[in-house]
């Protein structure tokens, strides 16, 4: 009985240890995540300018919201967004960690060169990032143009040519990320037992029966988190489209981010911008329920 009563006691103060240790961080959330959380759907509901006040109108915003005609647009943008750039994330992602790894086995030094020229788009602030392209893929005066008239080519319009623009960011934007999450590809490959490549050796399996059977279903949950955090990133995206582009030539690159930022603070509809967070969250929601539900093994 007493030693029950030991191991209840010892479990009670591991308990509240480790609460302890938590309190911090649980108030952090709180504070900055959880309560403007709920504040911005509470917000939601509300004709806020913070010039005139705040005026409770229901469902108002939610309303003029889906007869937006250019949070539609933004949000088609966003979804096209999405479409070009997360699979070649993916599959930049695969291709860079296979080339870290080939190089491991040849000279662990440079390995981690080529490791590190992955990772360090990623390092950049990506204000400096958009700007750097900006002027990289300039119309009249960028590097890339010069270049291809250099070439005897006609000059493209990157980010001038609505047709394109948004392929043009979305090229720079897997050019950032990729090396990103080819670090997280690594460490899934890395957990993948050998024993199940030296059985297919033994069966007589090439590379790509060994990549396609063993690689890539056992990278199926790291490649499920990329593909989850890619397109909520994607719906958040702001920084590099401001920077880049400010949502033109017209509306062509509008997306979701630069929408709602307009709307608080160029027209400084606080109320409104809320409405469209809300919905932003809410989509996520749905999205990573039904991503997860067409992932997840069936028993």
């Amino acid at each position: 009985m007493s030693n029950t009563k030991t191991v209840v006691k010892r479990k009670r103060g591991d308990w509240q240890i480790a609460v302890l240790f938590l309190l911090p961080s649980l108030i952090l959330l709180g504070l900055f995540v959880f309560w403007p959380m709920i504040d911005s759907i509470r917000m939601s509901f509300y004709d806020w300018n913070p010039l005139k006040g705040k005026i409770f109108t229901g469902l108002e915003n939610y309303q003029n919201l889906l007869k937006d005609k250019l949070w539609w647009t933004s949000l088609g943008n966003t979804i096209k967004y999405i479409l070009m750039n997360v699979p070649p994330i993916v599959i930049f992602s695969i291709i860079m960690c296979e080339l870290v790894l080939f190089a491991n086995n040849k000279s662990k030094v440079i390995s981690k060169f080529i490791r590190g020229s992955f990772f360090l788009p990623c390092a950049l602030s990506l204000v400096a990032t958009g700007v750097a392209w900006r002027y990289l893929m300039g119309t009249n005066y960028g590097v890339i143009n010069n270049f291809l008239s250099a070439l005897g080519l006609e000059k493209v319009g990157w980010l001038t040519d609505g047709k394109i623009a948004l392929g043009s960011m979305a090229i720079v934007t897997i050019w950032r990320w990729a090396g990103y999450y080819m670090v997280m590809v690594v460490a899934g490959r890395l957990e993948i037992s050998q024993e199940f490549f030296e059985a297919a050796d033994l069966d007589g399996a090439n590379a790509w029966h060994k990549f396609v059977y063993i690689t890539l279903p056992q990278l199926k949950p790291v490649l499920t988190y990329i593909i989850l955090m890619c397109v909520i990133g994607t719906f958040q995206e702001f920084d590099l489209v401001y920077t880049m582009t400010n949502g033109g030539p017209g509306t062509s690159t509008y997306l979701t981010g630069l929408t709602l930022y307009k709307t608080a603070f160029s027209s400084l509809k606080m109320g409104y911008s809320c409405t469209m967070a809300v919905f932003i969250f809410i989509l996520s929601i749905i999205i990573s329920v039904v991503q997860l539900k067409l992932t997840s093994d069936k028993d």
